[in-house]
């Protein structure tokens, strides 16, 4: 014969701690979906910021020009939204070479703010538009001009 005592069910308080206990680790899981969703949003828009910003030093540099120590800005339309952008260029203390400083910031972002800031730099060699002396641009040899090694 089976003990009556031995097929009790649970009691009230062991189910309502047991619900309580669940019910914080469901918290703590929605909390993680929501941070890391989150994040992925964040992340996508570093990233767009950094391609508008590489964008703009590519811009320069593809221009042939030595670009002038001055700060502009401009916006764009880039994956749907409106992205505003500032590019500073100073002088280093190397004659002929200039840093150009990008901060990139999606609209609605305070002006002082930015998700990305990245800096390159321009030679006046890689502006110069005139042939090179050097040998590996001559296609010869010895980088003179009667095709004799």
């Amino acid at each position: 014969m089976l003990n009556p005592d031995a097929s009790r069910g649970f009691t009230l308080v062991e189910v309502v701690v047991a619900l309580a206990i669940v019910a914080i680790g469901m918290l703590a899981v929605c909390k993680t979906i929501g941070d890391t969703s989150n994040n992925i949003s964040t992340l996508r828009d570093r990233s767009f910021a950094a391609w508008i910003a590489d964008n703009q030093i590519t811009e320069v540099r593809l221009s042939g020009e030595m670009p002038s120590v001055d700060e502009t800005a401009g916006d764009l339309e880039f994956a749907g939204r409106r992205w505003y952008w500032v590019a500073k260029v100073s002088q280093t203390p190397v004659d002929g070479l200039r840093r150009i400083d990008v901060r990139v910031r999606r609209e609605g972002d305070a002006e002082d703010s930015s998700l990305v800031s990245l800096a390159g730099f321009i030679g006046a060699t890689a502006t110069s538009t005139g042939p090179s002396p050097t040998p590996w641009n001559t296609g010869q040899a010895d980088g003179g001009g009667d095709g004799e090694p």
